[in-house]
């Protein structure tokens, strides 16, 4: 997908592509797992270096060579040119210091075009270095198994975000700094021995102060890599526990669980702030020291150096201070942060080379070359292309498997056990069985996704699969269903059509064109099963399996997709059918039963009606005249799928819904935000006050040193003046020497030991308030950071569900994981260095201009050239990081997406290389973005240098234009030092202030979340209780359960910014009443808006009209309270990766015995019991370790512990078989009798003696009342037969029951939709009908007799 905002960037260039270098990359990887058959062990920093070291280090060491060399060499000329304007002038030749002054600017100006030249290698290749493994690790993704557990399951997509975002992001300094370890201690020992020229052994003492803090500075370096692992881990935590929140924001908005989870949150955030901030002030400590530690070293040499009774000259102490410099931002600073980024970026190879190592499943697909390969990837190993027919497609023999081999585990039953099933060409097979004996299981061991145990397992076929969950990606319909498949427009309009999609697809305003958000947010359930089944069918397969697609649509769908599809579009196909409507067994060459991982029974449906459970409920009476007519429903159905003209295919392009993005400079309240995060106006001013008072000591260090080395040359001179030498005896004969107080230099008269003492001072004065900023300012930058996060996550968890609907989960993620850690690590560092280098900057030009004040003009010129590159720079690189943001979510989410979806991603092999080939693209798209910032920073980069390389040669060569008789050395060596440092110095800061705006872009988008529309009203409106509600316990409210809704209609949104198209209503003017206690059904075709009905109740969409409970409404009661009070099972079930009680239980309300008895009111206790660990036994990712129907049964079990006064269904035993939901459905006939049920069901035998019955249509109320009201017109062909099945007598008591109850029922008088519950009911066929209509009818005598009594 290429979105507008990268149209306006160039493609990717040929040799930045993500596919090429991954291609590399897994080529040495694999040459690396060839290690382990020969007992080796394989290691990925091997691979990375066969490809990109040999060439890296070439480069390195040439630049590091010369540059190296630049760099010694200036203070040598420097000295000269010092030595040119001192008192003691030695005779220099003009031509010699003007060769000197060149010397100065030349080496400077060419030491800045290799320095930039050499950062965008260096860059560019970590930047193709991170796109490399980025590409290893999706495709390492698209094999994992998730059966392994650990890793490879529970927490996976926390773990794959991290290692997209922070561990690759690693490479990019450690490639700046990696060279260093070698360069630094050479560089440093050759700019020893020329100090040692200067001062002699002077210099050891100063640099072994220095040497001193190396191993103290290494040490941290150490520390601070054993820091940023255990930081990566909670991170890790941090962003799987946020990825299970944003994925169930649903479910934790109908529990009202927004602040249980705001806890569990914020304890993974404080955890992880406490291993932040300890690296944080480890940090602070280690730039403090590289601060001082030279300044303290400088004295240490310049008193050591006077101790041995020697002059000083502003040449040897300016040189000696030029090369401290060097040591300083060298070894000292850059050695130690060169060891902390290596060793980062270490244990960064490490992690992922750990993920590399994680088992796979067994796939014949080929992922190693993806670049420029057109075929569909299958290895030559085992050929899946279609041969010659085979008797046996699919055969197991013995076969016995387990989801884990974890220690909780272990001794536990396997999830399938003595498999012996034999599949053949052209069959219907249909696996039936309880809850979690392993029906999904089967198809999973199909699919190679579990491994066996033991036994054998032969796949001699291509499959496709439909999963029990149905997985869709963030795409149009069509995009969904022919995923990555070439285009057949015949066979997609009979997909369409068999999956009963025509309706759907002509009611949405885009056709199949239209978007269905991340996992098919904006669709219900059954069209979510019904696009999912079209996928699965719509690819040219052997075998297909589907994992119960009929549990999520309605009986009359349900039928109509069973007998269209599977019984007609893939009626000369094999199918695997795993479902619980039993009455769809009949029809199926072979039934399996499955229980407890076992195949208990197998055969024809002859063969087993009498002896499974399942089936004894079948009548046998009417089954030949059934099946006649269902044969003849057939061949009308088939005729009718021939007919494919009728589905208007939409070729218009679907509209995606890109991420916003912010334009222009980043606004002055991001900033106000930010520092009001970390403390308010005081603390800005308290930082603001360190800051100058550190600059300002710092800088007077540099003047007083100046004014005393000026004092001292000319003390020297005069002496020398005023000293003869006798050339016989070689002795001192003294004439009138000079005292150092009475020296016309020495304003203040003062002793030479003053000096000292005032210059010791200010150094001591400056280590203090060094500290002390840093300090204050981390502390203050971290408080943000935890605020803006907390900000950021209520804002995301208080807002309406739209802003799910239209944001993937990795966007969202991004936010939580790329921008929170831009703001807790590298945030605070750029804006302490930018607040550095202004006040750094300004000390420079006051100081020089004291020098020389005709250098005002100049820096004021060079002031104002700086501005003007920052501004244009600025311009390009705010927007290109901001691109960079968004480019990056694109992958996220697809990689987020994949995860997901993987069991049905890996069922179409062939499309496996095409989505690590769409992973690539949008990698190319970030690359796109940051190779143009790269070379836009180089060329700033450059340019500043070139400016401060002017300023440079103007500050040198002034000195030769206006000298004057009071230009002394101290003053030259001052100014020209100065100017030097703000060489390397403006282009660097220039580039962090840069950078800091752009990071900048990170709060902007963390407030933009934290600003989100917030649903209203969140709390109680205590005045309106009052006022309205006299008399009324809110503590204990709803005591009855009415619920009243009044013409309600409602609105799926769209972002407030987006403009509204269509008609985006779900309900329409929807009104009935629902007596306290009374169990009502809602039931409708699928897309009726029945789960649209229980989103308006708990206002998760926008309503208008009134729906209230007990007379209270949301508006009164607080969006909070409300949906507290009430309790719902949504279709989905919302299950996270902690313990079983901390998933039933997340506020902590209940103890483990109430917490028992809700679990056996489920039937749910002894899967319990028969854990290792009961309570505590672990849930993976969304429950990934039970089945479906487990995890409804524990939604349930909440139910069962919260029992509320209202209790909403929503298709919650959808996925369960017939006798686990006949015991579900007698669990709230008898533990929630007195509380009011509003039930959404498919399954109409569980809700024919429920209470009323609400019908809907097309958003709207269409009939209401008792099921055997709604059954009065006759259901069969004649009355004929519902007499012969032993119901005439229905009729007979009819008009007699109707006088003592009352006619109820209410049936809308538009034609075309009155009798639709009727119709549900016939096309369950005669039998189930008859059944039916006996329930319906003792419900109603029942609730008369109740009434009566």
């Amino acid at each position: 997908m290429v979105t507008d905002y990268c149209i306006v960037l160039f493609r990717c260039s040929p040799q930045h592509r993500a596919a090429l270098h991954g291609d590399k990359l897994a080529e040495k990887w694999l040459d690396e797992l060839k290690k382990q058959e020969n007992g080796g062990t394989p290691s990925f920093l091997n691979a990375i270096f066969r490809i990109y070291g040999p060439k890296f280090l070439l480069f390195n060491v040439t630049f590091a060579f010369i540059d190296s060399c630049f760099r010694i060499t200036i203070p040598i000329c420097l000295e000269g040119l010092i030595n040119y304007f001192s008192p003691l002038h030695s005779g220099m030749t003009d031509l010699s210091a003007y060769l000197y002054a060149f010397g100065i600017v030349g080496l400077m100006f060419l030491s800045a075009v290799l320095t930039h030249s050499m950062l965008l290698f260096q860059l560019e290749s970590s930047m193709i270095l991170t796109k490399a493994c980025s590409s290893l690790i999706y495709r390492k993704l698209l094999r994992i198994n998730l059966a392994a557990g650990g890793k490879a399951s529970e927490g996976l997509t926390g773990y794959i975000v991290n290692l997209l975002t922070i561990d690759t992001e690693r490479f990019q300094m450690a490639s700046i700094y990696l060279i260093d370890l070698v360069r630094i201690p050479i560089e440093t020992t050759v700019i020893v021995y020329l100090m040692y020229r200067q001062i002699g052994v002077s210099a050891i003492f100063g640099v072994g102060f220095l040497l001193l803090f190396i191993p103290l500075l290494s040490y941290f370096g150490k520390i601070a890599s054993k820091l940023t692992e255990k930081m990566t881990v909670r991170t890790d935590n941090r962003i799987r526990l946020m990825n299970e929140v944003i994925q169930s924001i649903e479910v934790i908005k109908m529990y009202a669980w927004e602040n249980a989870f705001e806890k569990i949150i914020k304890n993974a955030r404080r955890k992880e702030m406490n291993v932040i901030r300890t690296l944080t002030w480890l940090y602070a400590m280690m730039f403090s020291c590289s601060k001082l530690n030279t300044q303290i070293a400088l004295i240490i040499s310049i008193l050591s150096f006077i101790a041995f009774e020697n002059v000083i000259t502003a040449a040897k102490i300016f040189v000696v201070i030029s090369y401290y410099e060097s040591i300083r931002m060298y070894m000292v600073e850059s050695f130690p942060m060169s060891i902390t980024m290596v060793l980062e970026s270490y244990i960064s190879v490490k992690r992922i080379q750990e993920f590399l190592l994680l088992p796979e499943v067994e796939k014949n697909v080929d992922l190693w070359k993806i670049f420029g390969d057109d075929k569909n990837g299958y290895s030559a190993g085992k050929s899946l292309l279609k041969t010659e027919p085979r008797a046996e497609l699919i055969k197991f023999k013995d076969f016995t498997a387990s989801w884990s081999n974890s220690e909780e585990t272990k001794g536990q039953q396997p999830a399938l056990s003595d498999i012996n099933l034999t599949i053949k060409p052209n069959t219907l097979t249909t696996i039936i069985g309880p809850v979690g004996s392993g029906k999904s299981t089967l198809l999973m061991s199909i699919l190679e996704e579990l491994p066996p145990s033991s036994g054998e397992l032969a796949v001699n076929c291509t499959v496709s699969y439909a999963a029990q969950e149905s997985w869709l990606f963030d795409a149009s319909v069509r995009q969904n269903i022919i995923f990555g498949q070439d285009f057949d427009a015949v066979r997609y309009k009979k997909v369409v059509k068999c999956c009963q999609l025509e309706t759907d697809l002509k009611a949405f305003q885009h056709g199949d064109q239209s978007l269905v958000g991340e996992k098919g947010v904006t669709l219900s359930g059954g069209q979510r099963a019904r696009i999912s089944l079209a996928r699965c069918v719509y690819q040219d397969a052997d075998v297909y399996l589907l994992d119960d697609p009929l549990a999520a649509v309605d009986a009359k769908v349900a039928q109509a997709m069973y007998q269209d599809c599977i019984r007609g579009f893939l009626q000369n196909k094999t199918v695997l059918l795993v479902t619980h409507h039993v009455q769809f067994a009949r029809y199926a060459d072979n039934i399996c039963v499955i229980r407890g991982g076992k195949i208990v029974s197998q055969g024809t449906y002859q063969e087993l009606r009498t002896a499974v459970t399942e089936l004894e409920q079948m009548s046998e009476a009417t089954e030949d005249k059934t099946e006649k007519k269902e044969n003849e429903a057939l061949k009308t159905q088939k005729s009718l799928s021939e007919s494919v003209n009728s589905l208007d295919v939409n070729d218009e392009e679907p509209q995606h819904k890109d991420e916003s993005q912010s334009e222009g400079a980043v606004s002055s309240s991001v900033y106000i935000s930010y520092i009001t995060s970390g403390g308010g106006k005081i603390a800005l001013f308290v930082l603001l006050m360190l800051f100058v008072a550190g600059q300002s000591f710092y800088s007077s260090t540099n003047l007083w040193l100046a004014k005393w080395v000026n004092v001292e040359e000319a003390n020297s001179a005069i002496n020398l003046d005023n000293t003869s030498i006798s050339n016989d005896n070689k002795t001192l004969l003294n004439s009138t020497l000079v005292d150092f107080e009475d020296l016309d230099k020495n304003t203040w008269h003062i002793s030479r030991s003053v000096y000292v003492y005032i210059y010791v001072t200010l150094i001591v004065a400056c280590l203090f308030l060094t500290w002390s900023k840093m300090l204050y300012f981390y502390n203050t930058c971290l408080r943000a950071s935890i605020k803006l996060h907390e900000a950021m996550f209520r804002g995301v968890t208080n807002a309406p569900m739209w802003f799910f609907h239209h944001n993937p989960s990795g966007r969202i993620l991004n936010r939580f994981s790329n921008d929170i850690s831009q703001v807790d690590t590298m945030l605070h560092w750029n804006l302490s260095e930018c607040l550095s280098f202004f006040l750094e900057v300004v000390a420079v030009l006051f100081v020089v201009c004291l020098v020389n004040w005709w250098l005002l003009f100049p820096t004021a010129a060079v002031a104002a050239l700086l501005w003007l590159l920052r501004s244009l720079y600025l311009t390009t690189s705010r927007e290109l990081k901001r691109i960079q943001a968004i480019t990056v979510s694109l992958s996220l989410n697809h990689a987020t997406s994949t995860v997901s979806g993987l069991p049905t991603i890996r069922s179409v092999k062939n499309q496996l290389k095409t989505l690590a080939k769409e992973f690539d693209k949008l990698q190319d798209l970030h690359t796109t973005a940051q190779s143009v910032e790269l070379t836009t920073d180089r060329a700033f980069g450059f340019w500043m240098d070139v400016v401060c390389c002017l300023y440079l040669a103007s500050v040198t060569f002034s000195f030769f234009i206006f000298v004057t008789g009071d230009t002394l050395g101290g003053n030259v060596g001052l100014a020209i030092t100065q100017a030097i440092s703000l060489v390397g110095m403006c282009q660097f800061g220039m580039r962090q202030t840069a950078e800091m705006e752009n990071q900048m872009t990170s709060v902007e988008r963390i407030l933009e979340y934290a600003d989100l529309p917030a649903e209203q009203p969140t709390e109680p409106d205590t005045k309106a209780l009052r006022q309205n509600h006299t008399g009324l316990d809110f503590n204990a409210w709803p005591e009855n359960g009415e619920i009243v809704f009044k013409d309600v209609f409602l609105e799926y949104e769209a972002p407030p910014q987006k403009e509204k198209k269509g008609d985006n209503l779900a309900i329409r003017g929807v009104s009935f009443k629902i007596r306290p206690g009374e169990k009502v059904a809602v039931v409708g075709r699928t897309g009726a808006g029945k789960s649209s009905l229980i989103a308006a109740l708990f206002r998760l969409n926008k309503i208008t009209g009134s729906i209230t409970v007990d007379g209270v409404t949301a508006e009164v009661a607080g969006l909070r309270t409300w949906r507290s009070r009430l309790f719902a099972l949504p279709q989905r079930p919302a299950l996270f990766a902690a313990t079983l009680r901390d998933n039933l239980d997340p506020e902590q309300k209940y103890s483990d015995a109430q917490i028992h008895t809700a679990l056996k009111e489920v039937e749910l206790e002894s899967l319990v019991t028969g854990l290792a660990g009961g309570l505590s036994s672990r849930v993976g990712d969304g429950g990934g370790n039970l089945s479906s129907g487990q995890r409804q049964l524990l939604c349930l079990a909440r139910a069962a512990l919260a029992r509320r006064a209202v209790l909403v269904l929503d298709e919650a035993t959808a996925n369960v078989d017939t006798e686990t939901d006949k015991q579900i459905q007698n669990t709230i006939r008898t533990k929630f009798s007195t509380s009011t049920v509003l039930t959404i069901a498919h399954r109409l035998n569980t809700v024919m003696d429920y209470d009323r019955v609400i019908v809907m249509d097309k958003g709207r109320v269409v009939e209401s009342g008792h099921p055997y009201e709604l059954l009065q017109d006759e259901i069969f062909s004649s009355a004929e037969d519902i007499r012969n099945d032993g119901t005439g007598y229905a009729f007979d008591h009819m008009n007699k029951i109707k006088k003592m109850l009352g006619d109820h029922s209410q049936r809308s008088n538009d034609s075309k939709v009155k009798g639709i519950f009727k119709s549900l009911v016939a096309q369950t066929g005669s039998e189930s009908a008859a059944i039916l209509y006996k329930m319906a009818e003792e419900s109603y005598v029942n609730l008369r007799l109740k009434k009566d009594s």
